[in-house]
């Protein structure tokens, strides 16, 4: 089978996703082709749409948070009026492109892991063009702004308790796949913190907070360290490891700010994730979908803090509601009580119950298993 996989680089989780689908398809034997279909105007203009979309968000995202609210206005409103959107139309000369592609570069099956791409294969349907099998997959714990209107084949969803959800956004409930989010592979893979310790280069006897503002670095870590180095001040035994994205400013301002603060480590960016998971006792992170995802694969205690406005307030929602996580409403005031709440075996153990209960590790294989009996 020939596969496409589309994605684009705003935010890191878009990219893990389609990356975990593609080592699952040549791992079943298919070949795989994986780009960002921006790059068929330009790499530079991949590039651009990224960094636009991820500076916007560090440096504004109550405005990032204003506007998605308004986009999901929107999106109720077209089931009334069925006008398509400004995202839809943003696509055509990128669906212009593809289509040449396609037609030099014939496929089996197309899935992208993003609205962008979702909107070019649309403009394709709507003029008619004939397509194999679109999958379109959800990385987010609900139905974002304009993903309604993707015309896919199927809609492959984070969870079967969110079928009402995406069945509300006027989705068919026959298009649906609740499989869950494609995690790669080490992140379900099992590790002891002692043999991820030793891969990374940690001290064996010390014990570890990984504090993380995802691929991007975002959300409230300055607050965050001084609460964790209060705790440490009684707990000599901990050390944080803060994992700065790419957001080299955050870098910057964390070495100035924190410079000589010995039990403060700062991790350029990894594909060592993985066991940065496995190594520590918990994660305090912002709610990405695909974050969040890893870190319920992984099965460590999660402390949710300062999720982006929009589709993290609803992934968060989904998690402290499930019992995966911990929603940290004011870092300032409820950080240090909630963290010995995830300290606490008990606690530790309920969570990770939920995380085996609620996400399913095997999401990327159970796609690539239906793929290959229908096509």
């Amino acid at each position: 089978m020939e596969a496409l996989v589309l994605s684009c680089s705003t935010g890191g989780g878009h990219n893990a996703a389609a990356k975990a689908i593609v080592s699952q398809l040549k791992e079943s034997g298919h070949t795989v082709t994986f780009f960002d279909p921006y790059s068929l105007q330009s790499d530079h203009l991949a590039h651009v749409v990224g960094t636009t979309y991820m500076t916007f968000v560090q440096h504004t995202p109550d405005l990032f948070g204003w506007v998605y609210r308004i986009g999901d206005a929107y999106s109720r409103m077209q089931k009334k009026i069925s006008i398509h959107s400004p995202v839809y139309w943003k696509q055509k000369k990128t669906s212009r492109l593809l289509e040449t592609y396609l037609r030099e570069h014939p496929c089996d099956v197309i899935i992208t892991t993003h609205l962008f791409g979702g909107e070019i294969l649309t403009q394709l349907k709507n003029r008619h063009v004939s397509l194999p099998p679109v999958y379109f997959v959800a990385t987010d714990y609900t139905c974002s702004p304009f993903v309604a209107e993707v015309d896919a084949d199927y809609f492959v969803i984070p969870s079967p308790k969110l079928e009402d959800v995406f069945v509300k956004a006027g989705i068919p409930k026959e298009k649906l796949l609740p499989f869950g989010i494609p995690t790669s592979k080490p992140f379900h893979e099992s590790r002891t913190p002692e043999e991820a310790k030793q891969e990374l280069g940690l001290d064996p006897k010390k014990k570890y907070f990984l504090l993380s503002g995802g691929s991007i670095g975002v959300g409230d870590i300055n607050d965050t360290i001084d609460e964790l180095l209060t705790f440490i001040l009684s707990h000599k035994d901990y050390e944080i490891l803060v994992l700065v994205g790419n957001n080299l400013h955050l870098k910057e301002n964390l070495e100035i700010a924190y410079k000589g603060v010995r039990p403060l480590h700062l991790i350029d960016p990894t594909d060592k994730v993985y066991d940065y998971l496995s190594a520590c006792e918990v994660l305090i992170a912002k709610p990405g979908g695909l974050s969040s995802t890893e870190a319920a694969v992984s099965q460590i205690p999660f402390l949710i803090i300062t999720p982006i406005p929009g589709c993290e307030d609803k992934n968060a929602q989904f998690f402290q509601d499930n019992g995966m996580a911990i929603w940290v409403k004011d870092v300032q005031n409820d950080l240090l009580v909630d963290l010995m709440k995830a300290l606490d075996p008990r606690e530790r153990q309920r969570m990770i119950e939920a995380d085996k209960r609620v996400i399913d590790p095997l999401a990327a294989r159970k796609l690539v298993e239906f793929i290959e009996k229908r096509h």
